[in-house]
């Protein structure tokens, strides 16, 4: 409203100032032809003067075209812009309208005067010329006054229509809103009507039915998602179970294979045993003979529950809870086994472990079951086709990869490389080697699971598992697991 309104002043201003404009041209031609008939300037403007159409602030110059000047008003003082507007006129004939000088207007800085010439001609020949300067300040006084009074009145304008303005936006908005506001704090997912507005609410009332519809669309949406979610719960919980019922029995099977051999292992120490008896039923023995067969017994039947504790730790089940151990006595022991196997004599096994860091977090028993399951495969390989002189590496290592740093995301890892000299894997199996179910070996002798199982644990402890093969090199296996970090580096011992 008040830009409208300072708008409106200075339109009206201007249009003031070009009425006033035209009545000072009005009166400079009757100014000038009074000067013409009277043949005296003075005289001419005396009688302006005393009749007050001249005001006392404004000058008035008549310049003859044989003359070069005619002395001005009621000053006597000569002013250069009229005396040039006026020559200007003299001299082509056309009257000019010009502003000059600068003062306090209206909110901003105007002209301060206007000039107006007017050419008195006789058959086409300019005879004279006359110019009248008038101020504009009364006008811009005039304006001044009248504006106090209409700020005055836009200012109370302004404060009612706004009261008015603040009234009806509460009615119709603000008071919706409120309530709107209001409901959602106490809302509840027990409420059948979320959003309730009233009728004369207009635009609120459309609004709220939309949300109430859309609320009622989440609410169906949200049960179904409970739903959904308890599904995937059972399902995940029946999928995890299934998936460790398929580790536990690869790993029965793994140990079924292993106890064929340690079955042969401990009937020859049993048959040791059996004999040193015999020869303690002798009456004739000495003392000290009776002590070295006992002796020699008691070693037997140590070595018989060192082998039953071995199988009794393969077949432990699983306790699925992770805890930091060392990879290197893990594989020692494992090595350990294999030499109370028929099916590994004759195979050399060559331990490099050049590892300063080997704590890593895992369970156990199923990372046992990962290098079991590599190791009677590297064996079997061997036994396929038999080097000259068969042999199985186990090397491991601090890995760094590309980067220039440890492992993925900056962690350090270790590096489980077990090799054997054996034919190796033919190409077109290579990429399905970690496929369940698949395996190159005759019916009854391997589940195909052994290797898929294994790469699922690895999997889950964030490692990576790989394979390359070749015929003159044989099988690599690489199982990279991440280091445990120092803070979680207290070793709980395994087991036994």
């Amino acid at each position: 409203m008040l830009f409208i309104y300072t708008l409106v002043m200075f339109i009206f201003l201007e249009r003031t100032i070009a009425h006033y404009t035209e009545q000072k041209r009005a009166f400079l031609q009757i100014a000038c032809e009074n000067v013409m008939r009277l043949r005296d300037v003075e005289h001419a403007i005396e009688a302006m003067q005393d009749s007050r159409a001249l005001k006392k602030d404004e000058r008035f110059l008549f310049l003859p075209a044989e003359s070069l000047r005619i002395e001005k008003g009621d000053s006597g003082l000569d002013d250069s812009t009229l005396r040039t507007a006026v020559l200007s006129t003299l001299r082509s004939g056309q009257p000019i309208t010009q502003k000059t000088g600068k003062t306090f207007g209206l909110l901003f800085s105007r002209h301060e005067a206007v000039i107006v010439t007017f050419p008195v001609e006789k058959k086409g020949r300019i005879l004279a010329a006359g110019g009248l300067k008038s101020p504009l300040t009364v006008i811009y006084q005039d304006f001044r006054r009248v504006q106090k009074i209409a700020f005055v009145f836009v200012v109370i304008t302004s404060c009612f229509f706004a009261l008015i303005g603040n009234r009806q936006l509460s009615r119709v908005y603000f008071k919706p809103l409120q309530r709107l506001a209001k409901r959602a704090e106490t809302y509840t997912d027990e409420d059948p009507l979320f959003f309730a507005v009233r009728k004369e609410d207009n635009e609120f009332s459309t609004l709220s039915a939309s949300l109430n519809k859309m609320l009622e669309r989440i609410s169906r949406d949200k049960s179904v998602l409970k739903e959904t979610i308890g599904s995937l719960k059972t399902t995940n919980l029946e999928l995890q179970k299934a998936q460790n019922d398929v580790i536990r029995a690869e790993k029965l099977a793994t140990v079924g294979r292993l106890t064929s051999g340690i079955a042969h292992e401990i009937g020859n120490p049993i048959g040791i045993v059996l004999g040193y008896l015999d020869l303690m039923k002798q009456t004739d023995l000495t003392r000290d003979e009776q002590n070295d067969f006992i002796r020699r017994s008691e070693k037997e039947i140590a070595r018989i529950h060192h082998i039953i504790r071995q199988l009794l730790d393969m077949t432990r089940t699983s306790s699925d809870e992770s805890k930091t151990i060392t990879v290197r006595p893990l594989l020692e022991e494992l090595v350990s086994v294999f030499s109370y196997q028929p099916s590994a004599n004759g195979i050399v096994f060559e331990s490099q472990f050049n590892a300063d860091e080997d704590h890593v977090v895992a369970d156990p028993e199923r990372l046992r079951q990962v290098f079991l399951n590599i190791l009677l495969n590297a064996v079997d390989a061997i036994n396929s086709e038999p080097p000259s002189e068969p042999r199985i590496k186990l090397i491991s290592h601090c890995s760094i990869d590309e980067n220039g740093s440890y492992g993925k995301d900056g962690k350090k890892v270790i590096e489980i490389q077990i090799q054997d000299n054996g034919p190796g894997i033919e190409p077109s199996d290579l990429n399905h080697i970690f496929d369940p179910f698949f395996t190159t070996k005759q019916p009854g002798q391997g589940t195909g699971l052994g290797l898929s199982v294994s790469f699922m644990i690895i999997e889950k402890l964030g490692g990576t598992m790989s394979v390359s093969s070749g015929k003159e090199e044989g099988t690599l296996f690489r199982v990279r697991l991440p280091l445990a970090e120092l803070k979680d580096r207290v070793i709980e011992p395994m087991d036994r």
